[in-house]
């Protein structure tokens, strides 16, 4: 080092003119080689001082039982003052401002790790954790039908249950509801609306008050009854002007007039988004014992214990059995937790996704505690340098965790701002059923999470380079040996490409298993084809159409529909696969003895018009289909699935066998029908759930009011639904369309 320095001294001496190098140049050479060589010997000796004095204080501490650095005490003990902490704040803003590639690549990586788990964790916990949004919400459970047989659970009541259990079980206040959803005109354009149908007190039960007027009451729920409804407080906001005497107004929603007796507090929207809450105006004899069309809700009192409310509605359950075996048999009732009940279908789901993102996150930082081992073994000779000049080991370790927290510091603030960017992102791509969606946010208490979560992956992805980086200060210092450092360094990268490959693994099983699942759900025969076929809702006020009318009118739009060029063909039908709508009820096989009505087989009523075989893509195995022969009148006709003839009907042809179905709609009953067609099995409810036995037949035999239409398209016909739509206004201006889908995306 002293000659390539002497020699690049000789080199600075040739600017000098000549005469002055000839006649003083050598002795400057010289003078400058005598004072370069005597500060190489003080800096020797400074060094050799440092490293004396080193030894001795170690030695010392050695001897009372301390030890200089390494320990976590010594960690603690040492360097706790705000000038230290300063300094190291200062250094470490230094240090990452000289690597700005490193610092951007580091904090970046764990920023896309905090911001994927900071979003999971605030959608699990809005949706998993927090309580709901009423008064003593743990208090409010779903009361459910249950089989005392097989203990499934069959999710719906019939109205005199809610009626019995009010009366038998005062320690429990029940409501009974179902969805609607009816067609609000007298704004603008007619809309289609949410809304429910309730027995009583939906909104007190709640544990709320409304914001002007009552809540329904069980007087409102007689068929001679005026027709009341309570507005939702967005509702009375967005069509009434928030004006105070709304109270006593009306408005029309599916051609009948409803007289506004309450405005619910703001917020409410139970269930699903309601605007408006109607009585159900119940009639016994319509729809009595085993109508079971009510979903329960309950409110355990303060003083009373679940297991005593169970007890108690165990008890009813056996007295309903005997009083109504024919629709009470066997069956019993149980309550559960609102909040597990609305967030069961998505649990499995939800903590699923928070792992893997959580896996994603352990990757970012094996990454960045690769890249901090990289610079720490270039960072040897500085961190040699610092022990020779006295400092610990804890002191250099503390060093670089300060950095680390800088780098996780930047990280968070980066995350949470991308979290909460994304969230929004993630909840406008996230499907309409996600329970408590409009909850989903980023608050204070997330981005609390978000800093822990930061100083957690400090302690992950800083404290091993540091540590390793340290090691053998003394043999580094004095040899500059950096061999056996740079393969302990190699170790630890290892170790930690190891364990990123291991995530990377589990995480790359799950994505296989995930799409192995997926090829399967495509592969699996609907029986019917999804390509190029448009659907909508839309529903008949029964107010403005008798039974006939609305039979009339469906096959009307039928017919219309067709018509419309780019239509190949169009039909309509009470449910369709993976949108409800179809109604279970009792069957009695008319060819063989009577047997007991709790002994008789369930299946599917399925009411749809003449184009809905064509229009839907379904396969006819045997038989016929309905045409212009089964009219309102005529002999009544059914086209069963092919589940329902090899459950029945195993070794014999369907065809002409008679069967009966214990439901009616508009007509005061459903006609006996003869077998005259079986047709393949469809996937109504999910590709991995098996079929149940199905029974079609005529809308003209059953007048269904409410239903989808369908609309197989031409090739190279993008969408018709804004003829459909206009279709439907010229038809009657009163009726609107919603659910508009095409049926590829709502399987794929």
């Amino acid at each position: 080092m002293s000659r390539s320095r002497h020699s690049g001294y000789r080199l600075l001496l040739r600017v000098l003119p000549s005469d002055l190098r000839r006649d003083f140049g050598e002795d400057m050479a010289q003078m400058y080689a005598d004072r370069l060589r005597d500060t190489e010997g003080w800096i020797e000796r400074i060094k050799l001082r440092f490293e004396a004095t080193r030894d001795v204080l170690g030695q010392a501490m050695r001897e009372h039982g301390r030890r200089a650095a390494g320990t976590v005490a010594s960690f603690v003990r040492e360097g706790w003052t705000m000038d230290a902490w300063k300094q190291d704040l200062r250094f470490g803003f230094r240090a990452l401002a000289r690597r700005p590639g490193f610092t951007a690549l580091a904090s970046g990586t764990l920023a896309l790790g905090i911001a994927a788990t900071v979003s999971m964790f605030g959608v699990v916990r809005t949706v998993l954790l927090e309580p709901l949004p009423y008064p003593d919400s743990e208090a409010l459970v779903v009361l459910q039908a249950r089989s005392l047989e097989d203990g499934s659970v069959g999710g719906t009541l019939d109205h005199p249950d809610i009626r019995t259990i009010q009366d038998q079980v005062p320690e429990f206040t029940v409501a009974g509801y179902a969805a609607t959803r009816p067609t609000l005109t007298g704004f603008g354009d007619p809309q289609v609306i949410l809304g429910a149908r309730v027995t009583d007190g939906l909104v007190s039960l709640m544990g709320l008050s409304p914001a002007l007027g009552r809540d329904l009451q069980a007087r409102d729920d007689s068929p001679d009854a005026p027709y009341v409804t309570v507005v939702s407080h967005d509702f009375w906001q967005r069509h009434l002007g928030g004006n105070r005497d709304v109270i006593g107004q009306t408005i029309m929603l599916s051609g009948q007039s409803w007289e506004i007796v309450g405005v619910a507090p703001e917020d409410f929207d139970f269930p699903g988004g309601s605007e408006v809450w109607m009585p159900r105006r119940h009639e016994l004899e319509d729809c009595g014992h085993g109508c079971r069309i009510l979903r329960g809700l309950g409110r355990i009192a303060p003083d009373a214990a679940v297991e005593d409310v169970q007890a108690r509605l165990d008890a009813v359950g056996v007295r309903l059995a005997e009083e109504y075996p024919e629709s009470h048999e066997e069956t019993g009732f149980l309550i559960e937790s609102l909040l597990g009940n609305e967030v069961e279908s998505v649990r499995t789901a939800l903590l699923s996704l928070l792992g893997a993102v959580a896996m994603v996150l352990l990757i970012a930082c094996a990454n960045v505690a690769n890249l901090l081992l990289v610079r720490a073994s270039a960072r040897r000779p500085e961190i040699a340098l610092r022990a020779t000049l006295g400092a610990s080991r804890t002191r250099i370790v503390r060093q670089m965790l300060t950095e680390s927290l800088l780098v996780s510091a930047i990280a968070a603030i980066v995350g949470v701002a991308i979290a909460w960017w994304g969230t929004e992102v993630l909840m406008s791509m996230a499907p309409a059923s996600l329970p408590r969606l409009d909850e989903v946010s980023i608050d204070a208490s997330i981005a609390g999470f978000a800093i822990a979560l930061a100083f957690a992956v400090t302690a992950l992805f800083g404290v091993l380079p540091a540590l390793q980086a340290t090691r053998r200060l003394d043999r580094t210092a004095r040899d500059g040996n950096r061999t056996e450092g740079a393969r302990d360094s190699d170790r630890s990268r290892s170790l930690l490409l190891s364990a990123e490959i291991a995530l990377s693994l589990v995480l790359l099983l799950g994505t296989g298993l995930l799409l192995r699942t997926l090829g399967e759900i495509r592969a699996v025969d609907l029986g019917f084809d999804t390509q190029s076929v448009e659907r909508f809702r839309f529903s008949v006020p029964g107010a403005r159409y008798d039974s006939l009318g609305i039979v009339a009118f469906i096959e009307e739009v039928e017919r219309e529909l067709e018509a419309i060029p780019g239509v190949a063909a169009a039909g309509w039908g009470f449910g369709v696969p993976l949108a409800g709508g179809n109604i279970t009820t009792s069957i009695r096989l008319l060819d063989r003895p009577e047997v007991d009505p709790q002994d008789r087989p369930e299946a599917s009523i399925r009411p749809v018009s003449n184009g809905f075989l064509e229009a839907q893509g379904m396969r006819l195995l045997s038989g016929r289909w309905f045409d212009e022969r089964d009219r309102y009148g005529s002999p009544g006709v059914a086209v069963i699935n092919e589940t329902m003839a090899q459950a029945h009907y195993p070794d014999a042809d369907p065809i002409g066998k008679r069967i009966g179905a214990d439901v009616s709609w508009s007509f005061e009953e459903t006609p006996e029908m003869t077998i005259v067609g079986v047709l393949a099995d469809v996937t109504d409810r999910g590709p991995t759930i098996a079929p149940r036995p199905a029974v079609y037949l005529p809308n003209a035999h059953f007048g269904a009011n409410s239903g989808y239409a369908l609309l197989r398209l031409e090739p190279g016909v993008a969408s018709v639904i804004p003829e459909a739509r206009g279709v439907i206004s010229r038809l009657d201006p009163g009726i609107a369309i919603w659910g508009e889908a095409s049926m590829d995306t709502v399987f794929f």
